[in-house]
Formats: structure tokens, C-alpha cells, sequence
């Protein structure tokens, strides 16, 4: 079942109109048979960023060691989910502080998280926002008359960098609903349970997210969205003639992949930078399984570098990441469109003969790949 989390941003732990319509959209999302939770960012102390600058030099933020800092248990709560739907009023024509908070800290960063050479706006995503990449999210903000405008407008920025699918948003002025006390001993005043056209707003708010769960504008996958082993494999049997694909190698010569294989059999583990922790590993554990009979190898993925980034700033770094391996390039990410082999996540591209290839993808189970390998080689190095 899809699930669907709420999360309110009003700073009151009772009669808050946001959470209300939050609630109501939440219902909505629930006859659509989605699981929805509500969440109030209120409820967690997340310490302010003090900009010491680790997580954009590749290291865990050190709040996250203090034990009253609650991120990572919000965090934790937030990568269950398949969509979001965040309510909030309006403070000062903008949102609370409470949101900025949440927003400047983010996400814990794990190891695998902070494993980059440099960081960029392409990298926020992976690092700062890997709860919510290739998500769909909707967002309900109301305030007594003006400012649901600028406050609506205020975290896109944030949403588009981490790539989170912003498909439907609600502003409001409740203006006789909103539940202020200087508004409430007016006569005209209303309870917010009344207000029948933002109650109509927030259930399609929540209808047009449930309905549109497992959606993204974006290329860059979600996590829980990315290309499996079992569908990598599917599209690397369709694709033409692997002897036919050309790597560089480290002299920037370009060499065919058949030509490679003529002489013995050739593993390559593919990787690009996200997964360049687990390659050398990898590439450690084939070499001592095959004990020479067959040669291994990396193929790094390379997309588009920065102007600053040279080919061999990258080719040192990689010599360094698997010292005394052998090293072959793919530049511009060709291989990637190739077989879908999804970012973060190595491969085993096998050649058993110039003509013989099989592509394994490493999807968490090591072990059972490694032992697909040998199944296929077995016939080629008896």
C-alpha cells in the first residue's frame, strides 16, 4: 500500500486551521486507499545549522550526535512515505521559522550519502534530499487575509533542488474561519469545521497526490523508485552487442569491450561516483574468487563534468579509490542509457567470450550476484 505523510507546520499544538484542512486532505487521500500519517514538525527539536559546512565537504553533520537533535527520527519517519502534503499558516507573509529550520538541516547524511568530490546544485538531491527525490507533493498554506501567496512561494526552490514533485498547492485566505482570537470575538466569525470551499481545496489537494503517487517531472529516480537487478538484466539482454561498446582507457585510447575478452574472460564492475565505495570491495572479492582466470577490472561512469573538474583530476581519483586494478572510462555517462544501470548502484558486466556477455546488477545481495558470476564463467575458465 502507498503511504502518504502530512507533515504541519504551525507552531500551536491545538485548534490550528492548517492542521485541520491537513487532516481533511488526509481523508481524502484515505478513500483513495492510500495510508496517510500526520506529522507536526513542532513535535521534533531540530537543532539550527550552524553552517559549519560538513555536509558539503563530505562529512556527517556533527548535530546529529547531540542526543536532543531529532532530525534523524523525523527523517527516518519521512522515507517511508511516497508523498507529502505540508500545511502551514502564515507568519509574517512568509512561513514559520520552524519550516526554515527543518529545511536548512534536511536529511542525516549517511556515508553513502557524503561519498562526492565535489558538491554542487546537482548533488543536493543525493545528499540533502533523498528522502523525497522523485516524490510527488502537494501543499496547503492559509492565512487570515494576504501572504498565502509568498508563503506558498517560499520553499519551491528548496523542493526543485532536492527534486520533489510539487503537483498541486492550495492558498487560502480563511479571513471569518481563521481561528486568531482577535478574529474569533468578532461576530462574524465562523468555525473553521464550516468553511466548506477550503475544506473542498484541501480534499482535492489530497485526491490529486494520492492519485499521482510513484509520479516524478524529474529523470533523477527516487530511491524506492529505481531501476531493479531484475529489470536492468531484462534491458541489457535486449541491447545490441556488448563486443561492440568502447570504453577509454587510461591513456585515453578508446578500446571495444570484445576486443578486451578475446584472450580470457573479462569482469568489469561498472560504478560511477555514488557507488565508488562499494566497487573496490568488489572488485577485491571477484578478483580472490577467480584467482587469475579472469581479468577484472572498472569501467567508471562519468557524467558531465564542471569546467573546473579535468579528466585527470577524475583518473587520479579513481586510481586511488581501487589502486592496482586496471581502468577504463565512460565518459559522458554513455553506458548508463545502455543498460539503466541506476545511480549509486554498481554492476557486473561479465564477458565470457568476445561474443558472451551478461550484464548483474548489485542491488544489495552481493553474495548472490557474485554467485551468478560463477555460474556463467564456470563453462569458460574450466
Amino acid at each position: 500500500m502507498k503511504k502518504m505523510i502530512g507533515l504541519a507546520g504551525s507552531m500551536k499544538k491545538h485548534h490550528s486551521s492548517s492542521e485541520y484542512l491537513l487532516s481533511v486532505a488526509l481523508e481524502a487521500a484515505e478513500e483513495q486507499g492510500v495510508e496517510t500519517e500526520l506529522l507536526r514538525l513542532n513535535d521534533y527539536n531540530i537543532l539550527p545549522c550552524e553552517g559549519c559546512g560538513n555536509c558539503m565537504n563530505g562529512k556527517p553533520c556533527h548535530l546529529l550526535k547531540k542526543p536532543e537533535d531529532q532530525l534523524t527520527e523525523l527523517y527516518d519517519k519521512l522515507k517511508e512515505a511516497d508523498g507529502f502534503i505540508f500545511s502551514s499558516p502564515v507568519y509574517a507573509l512568509s512561513l514559520p521559522a520552524v519550516w526554515k529550520n527543518w529545511i536548512d538541516r534536511c536529511e542525516p547524511c549517511s556515508a553513502e550519502d557524503l561519498d562526492f568530490e565535489h558538491y554542487n546544485y546537482d548533488r543536493v538531491a543525493g545528499v540533502k534530499g533523498k528522502a523525497f527525490k522523485g516524490k510527488v507533493a502537494g501543499q496547503i498554506v492559509v492565512a487570515a487575509g494576504p501572504g498565502h501567496e509568498w508563503a506558498l512561494a517560499s520553499l519551491m526552490p528548496c523542493f526543485t533542488a532536492i527534486k520533489l514533485s510539487m503537483i498541486a498547492s492550495a492558498g487560502i485566505s480563511l479571513i471569518e474561519y481563521d481561528g486568531q482570537p482577535g478574529i474569533r470575538k468578532r461576530s462574524w466569525s465562523k468555525p473553521i469545521e464550516e468553511a466548506e470551499s477550503a475544506k473542498m481545496m484541501a480534499r482535492a489537494v489530497g485526491l490529486r497526490v494520492a492519485s499521482a503517487l510513484g509520479f516524478s517531472y524529474f529523470d533523477s529516480p527516487a530511491e524506492q523508485g529505481q531501476v531493479r537487478w531484475e529489470q536492468q538484466q531484462e534491458r541489457a539482454e535486449q541491447a545490441d552487442d556488448w563486443s561492440a561498446f568502447t570504453v577509454q582507457n587510461i591513456r585515453d585510447e578508446e578500446v571495444r569491450l570484445g576486443a578486451l575478452a578475446e584472450k580470457q574472460p573479462r569482469i568489469f564492475v561498472i560504478g560511477d561516483q555514488q557507488a565508488s565505495s562499494r566497487c573496490g570491495p568488489l572488485l577485491e572479492q571477484l578478483e580472490q574468487q577467480f584467482g587469475g582466470q579472469a581479468a577484472c577490472a572498472l569501467i567508471a561512469r562519468v557524467g558531465q563534468l564542471p569546467h573546473f573538474i579535468t579528466h585527470e583530476f577524475v583518473k587520479e581519483k579513481t586510481g586511488q579509490a581501487v589502486p592496482g586494478f586496471e581502468l577504463y572510462y565512460d565518459w559522458e555517462d554513455a553506458l548508463a542509457s545502455r543498460c539503466s544501470v541506476a545511480p549509486g548502484v554498481p554492476a557486473i558486466l561479465v564477458g565470457r567470450t568476445r561474443e558472451e556477455w551478461q550484464l548483474f546488477a548489485v542491488d544489495g545481495t552481493q553474495g548472490r550476484e557474485i554467485g551468478r558470476v560463477v555460474d556463467y564463467l564456470e563453462e569458460a575458465i574450466v
